[in-house]
């Protein structure tokens, strides 16, 4: 057993002391959580989160931590993540098991690193040499022992560590050098969240190191049983549809003048003719670090020949960056050398070459030809960026139009992406796509946002929100946290309560729907994008009911309604499966009314208002209506467009019924289409900005009443992190970029202020508007 001396140790000792105990121990296991404490006004909310560890050297792991399960059996590495529901990650196992192998997934790694209390510190202790280093690396002072102190009747130094974003404390076992406790330095945290408060907000990150020991687990701990309908991928990521060409594709590019940092400017390269690369780019573009590599293998892999020889000029390159004037030429240098990028440095403060070529989302590629045309736009990361830099370089070089390639290229990943989505929803679904660029954040012209409140939600996602014109006396904000737990807000964000959902095991909930009944009661439906179940829900979250009663039916649920159709007084939920169930309504207590076997695979549906029936879009697109009964009513005439999601609600003046969809096209990308709600006839075609259809468990169509006129208004999220407010009839009110992916959308009206409230990995905030100029 390892002694460690009482309170005169020297600290740095007590830390090598607990480095060597883990890093040298054959067993570990504990039923570690993290508590997170928010205190604001005099009330503090308290939410929990597993940080579970057991661990047998050289290569058996099982890791419970926030919202990601990863099991090391020896053989194999296992790994599922609730933000991509229906997946597992199965790779080899090299063995020993180290950080680099753990970690290889981006989303393993985003999700096991970027919660509240940062990664599990349980595993770079027992598989790394360095983590001693890490923990002193950004000290601002010498570790401190700061007392003895009783934890779960252990005695244990109490150690502190200096740091700028606050103080991390350690609780290390005096006789073990087991780490017991630790809090995790959150000053700077606080202050931000005091900001966007406009009052204090105190904030605390504690580790429970419940049960640690140096001991072995039971066997069962290193067992991971794929569930029989998941997809075995080699990458977790969700799927994103592909952008369509760029509307400027073959016209002119009109470039204003830019700051030359290097020397020389794009506007002058397109008058000196030939082929030229824009990469646009800003400080916080985190995926630019993918990017940037991959657009110089492509310019590398067009200039050069099959023996790696020079075969032909390469093309003017420049770097634009989108940073402020306040950011320097220098910093915005190094940050380029960081991210890989080679081209020549140009500055575009304003923005305005950027909008000049219509880009809203970054990192952004546009390759102009020799007669200054615009051949090509990459958006994002994808993994085809060389290929495709280098094939429309090449087909520049031959004199070809690149209108074609581009246009071709987009086809061909449209259909794989239709094969894939087919895919998933059966639960086969067999490797991951990229993640979608995110626009720097941006204030709305007409209105403006300040932040209200901040509410802790450790891993929240679709989020309802009830108000006076969803039939509310109070507004309550209803948000999913994980998987299996629904947290509901007030409207300061107070947190007014926390249920954990009595579900099966293998049992998911990534989307609720609400409706009250004639009695005054509420009800919810909860289920899961590729579940087997819904779940009826009475309003404190209980479940009444689960369909089909049988989990093990053979068709997926990709959508659900709650939703009054015959007009008794009781809501039915509208149940999409995959083919061949299509669309069933049921009663509350779990009985089938009807069904329309028509639906095919059904992507989305939308009760159409009293008396309006069902509407559903297929997985293909297609867009189709059963009346109340469930008979048909002939084919809508928008069938010849290809709709990704349905939305009805009262948005249209004085409360009537508007029907919404989210269509794609080609070449112009996504609109929000208006749809008389009596013929189905199209009102409106509104083009949408920011990306591809989100298909991921973020569902981007909501309406709310933001502004307090006797029209509501459509929310549509994008992919890049933007919210667009329209009305119902199609006219845009205005465009909001937030800087961040997000969750979940809503919004509340309470007395004469709107909210729009938001969802991403940080948390749930809400953002009042302000100064509203409406035309």
């Amino acid at each position: 057993m390892l002694l460690l001396s009482g309170c005169g140790a020297d600290p740095r000792q007590v830390l090598e002391s607990m480095a060597h105990a883990y890093r040298t121990a054959e067993h570990y296991c504990d039923d570690a959580r993290v508590v997170v404490r928010h205190t604001r006004a005099g009330s503090t909310t308290e939410s929990t989160q597993p940080f579970r560890i057991a661990f047998s050297r050289p290569d058996r792991l099982r890791v419970e931590a926030y919202d990601a399960r990863v099991v090391g059996d020896g053989a194999a590495l296992f790994a599922a993540v609730g933000g991509v529901p229906g997946q597992v990650l199965v790779e080899p196992l090299r063995s020993p098991l180290d950080m680099d192998q753990l970690f290889a997934d981006d989303v393993v790694r985003g999700t096991l690193t970027e919660g509240e209390a940062g990664c599990p510190p349980q595993l770079p202790l027992l598989l790394a040499d360095d983590t001693l280093d890490v923990i002193l690396a950004d000290a601002e002072a010498d570790p401190q022992i700061v007392g003895t102190e009783v934890v779960d009747g252990r005695r244990c130094h109490r150690m502190a560590v200096a740091k700028a974003e606050g103080l991390l404390e350690l609780w290390i076992d005096c006789e073990s050098a087991l780490v017991r406790r630790m809090r995790v330095p959150t000053a700077a945290y606080a202050d931000e969240a005091s900001r966007e408060a406009g009052a204090p907000v105190g904030i605390s990150v504690d580790v429970e190191f419940v049960s640690a020991a140096f001991a072995p687990a039971a066997a069962e701990a290193f067992a991971f049983e794929v569930p029989p309908r998941a997809a075995q991928v080699s990458r977790l990521e969700p799927l994103e549809r592909p952008r369509p060409p760029h509307p400027l594709l073959g016209k002119p590019a009109t470039l204003p003048a830019l700051a030359p940092a290097d020397g020389i400017s794009p506007e002058a390269a397109v008058t000196a003719g030939g082929p030229m690369v824009l990469e646009f780019f800003f400080d916080g573009c985190s995926p630019a670090t993918k990017t940037m590599p991959e657009v110089a293998a492509g310019i590398a892999a067009f200039t050069r020949d099959g023996r790696g020889q020079p075969a032909t000029s390469p093309p003017r390159h420049f770097a634009v960056s989108l940073d402020p004037a306040e950011l320097t030429t220098a910093e915005i240098r190094k940050r380029l050398a960081e991210f890989g990028g080679v081209g020549t440095l140009v500055r575009d403060t304003d923005a305005a070459a950027a909008r000049a070529l219509g880009l809203e989302s970054f990192p952004a590629i546009v390759i102009i030809a020799g007669d200054g045309t615009v051949a090509d736009v990459i958006v994002g990361e994808r993994p085809q960026i060389a290929a495709d830099v280098a094939e429309t370089l090449a087909a520049l070089g031959r004199g070809d139009s690149t209108m074609g390639l581009v246009q071709s290229r987009h086809r061909r990943r449209l259909d794989e992406y239709r094969r894939r989505l087919a895919v998933a929803a059966s639960g086969n679904d067999d490797r991951g796509v990229p993640k979608p660029s995110i626009a720097p954040q941006r204030q709305p012209d007409r209105f403006k946002l300040r932040p209200a409140w901040r509410a802790a939600v450790t891993m929240p996602g679709n989020l309802v929100c009830l108000d006076a014109t969803r039939g509310s006396a109070e507004v309550r904000i209803v948000v999913l946290d994980g998987w299996r737990t629904v947290v509901e807000l007030d409207a300061d964000g107070v947190e007014l309560g926390r249920h954990e959902l009595d579900l099966p095991p293998d049992a998911a909930v990534t989307f609720l729907r609400s409706a009250g009944a004639a009695d005054g009661r509420r009800w919810w439906l909860g289920g899961s994008r590729g579940g087997r179940q819904v779940f009826f829900l009475d309003d404190a979250f209980r479940i009444r009911a689960a369909y089909p009663a049988d989990a093990s039916a053979t068709a997926s649920i990709l959508t659900a309604e709650l939703a009054d159709l015959d007009g008794d007084g009781t809501p039915e939920a509208v149940v999409g499966f995959t083919a061949p169930r299509g669309v069933e309504v049921v009663s509350l207590d779990g009985t089938l009314r009807w069904s329309d076997v028509r639906a095919d695979a059904t992507g989305d549906l939308a009760a159409a208002g009293p008396g309006g029936g069902v509407l559903f879009v297929t997985t293909t697109g297609r867009l189709g209506h059963a009346s109340p009964t469930g008979a048909t009513s002939g084919q809508p005439a928008a069938t010849d467009r290809t709709f990704a999601a349905i939305l009805a609600g009262p948005v249209a003046g004085d409360g009537g019924w508007a029907i919404a969809g989210l269509t794609t096209r080609d070449p112009d990308g996504q609109a929000l289409v208006g749809l008389d709600p009596r013929s189905l006839d199209v009102l409106s075609d509104l083009p949408i900005a920011g990306g591809s259809t989100i298909t991921g468990p973020l569902e981007p169509l909501a309406w709310a009443d933001l502004l307090g006129t006797s029209r509501r208004q459509w929310l549509v999220a994008a992919a890049d992190g933007s919210v667009t407010v329209a009305w119902a009839d199609g006219r845009i009110v205005d465009r909001y970029c937030h800087g961040r992916p997000l969750a979940g959308i809503g919004g509340y009206r309470r007395g004469d202020r709107g909210h729009l409230v938001l969802a991403t990995a940080s948390g749930i905030e809400a953002l009042a508007i302000d100064d509203v100029a409406l035309d």
